[in-house]
């Protein structure tokens, strides 16, 4: 069934409930910025959900009660009781509400402590965090380490909600995750945690967030494949932006049009380097490509990605080497990447791969010509077979 999010608010209220927009919804609202996830917290148990939505699902693992998810922006869920004889304050931000303070326990930060009350179309703040939010500031509701104790993936959602705000972190915050707390929980990553890393890598942010996460010991745990890149030393002529580690955040950063798979492409493209070093035949990484395309797919398996994306990936990963040769290839090996659906990716990871080390991109609009000139003539003969 296809739904949106006003159809989910407006369907609770209909049927007699009460539904607020909540946490970073609401926070986003503020700011003015489209939701890119919908937060409900509900008077409607968990049994009424499922009368009133067929395709609810369930996750034990999740803060959220339960979730809708298609194509469009993804509904969360969270079930609360509000009493029926709360007095409401007038006004914009209300403050001290012990019924919202108890709907907010599962919530960490207290720019995302807010809740708009969809009847009476006004805003909530039980924390009194809308000055934070105001001028940028990232803490936490109760202390660093009570926060950890919440959530032990912290340091991760503190680098999450960095990649979407661009929000200054509080200084005791930084220093508490400095000292890298409860690192075993990315260990074996888990359906959250993973969710979480792929969102800061399409953010706009996923170059300094990655850094961050770098500096609090998470990557080396999560992604070791990647943090194992800092002991790859390259050539300044070839690579002046540094080793093999600040080369691959550099390429993240110079992504123009980022999607998920292009992202872990990106993230993954050398991490061959590592076990490929070597000083003779002229080549110090020979074949690091494949060795790259081996490593990627079991991080890939590690992270639960499915066929279909495992696909483009490692396509991405195994061939982004090539564009610089592809005016040589023979024929028929051209036109057959060419024809992948996913060479456009391809060109852009070759793309980021060359700007990261300042290169001349005569290679890349070589390619980009021989491509467009490729898809012309493909759309002619199919023209007039047709």
């Amino acid at each position: 069934m296809e739904f949106s999010s006003e159809y989910c608010a407006e369907r609770i209220l209909e049927t007699g409930f009460k539904a607020f927009y909540a946490f970073k919804t609401a926070r986003d609202m503020l700011l003015y910025r489209y939701p890119h996830e919908i937060n409900i917290v509900t008077t409607a148990d968990l049994s009424q959900l499922s009368r009133l939505f067929s395709d609810l699902q369930f996750r034990k693992t999740r803060r959220e009660h339960a979730f809708l998810r298609n194509s469009g922006t993804p509904v969360y869920f969270f079930v609360s009781e509000f009493p029926s004889n709360t007095v409401r304050i007038p006004g914009l931000l209300e403050k001290n509400s012990e019924m919202f303070l108890n709907a907010l326990e599962p919530e960490l930060f207290t720019i995302n402590g807010f809740f708009y009350d969809l009847e009476a179309q006004k805003f909530y703040d039980p924390l009194g965090s809308f000055t934070q939010l105001k001028q940028g500031y990232i803490s936490t509701i109760h202390t660093p380490s009570h926060a950890a104790e919440i959530d032990p993936s912290i340091a991760l959602k503190v680098a999450k909600i960095y990649s979407d705000t661009g929000f200054k972190i509080d200084r005791d915050l930084v220093y508490f995750l400095k000292k890298r707390p409860g690192l075993d929980v990315y260990r074996n990553g888990g359906e959250e945690i993973i969710e979480a890393l792929l969102e800061i890598l399409i953010s706009k942010r996923s170059f300094e967030a990655l850094y961050l996460l770098d500096e609090w010991g998470v990557l080396e745990v999560l992604l070791p494949e990647v943090a194992s890149l800092k002991n790859v030393e390259h050539d300044k002529d070839h690579h002046p932006e540094g080793n093999g580690f600040r080369h691959t955040l550099r390429c993240l950063q110079c992504v123009k049009r980022k999607d998920k798979n292009l992202m872990m492409a990106v993230l993954l493209h050398d991490t061959g380097k590592a076990s490929t070093y070597s000083r003779r035949n002229g080549s110090p990484f020979p074949n690091h490509a494949g060795e790259s395309k081996r490593i990627a797919r079991k991080v890939l398996r590690r992270f639960n990605f499915d066929n279909r994306d495992m696909e483009e990936i490692l396509f991405l990963v195994e061939n982004h080497m090539i564009i610089s040769g592809i005016h040589s290839l023979p024929d028929k090996r051209r036109r057959e990447i060419f024809s992948s659906p996913y060479f456009p990716n391809l060109l852009e990871l070759y793309r980021v791969d060359i700007e990261s080390g300042f290169h001349a991109m005569y290679d890349y609009y070589n390619a980009a010509k021989m491509y467009r000139s490729f898809i012309r003539k493909n759309k002619f003969w199919k023209g007039v077979v047709h």
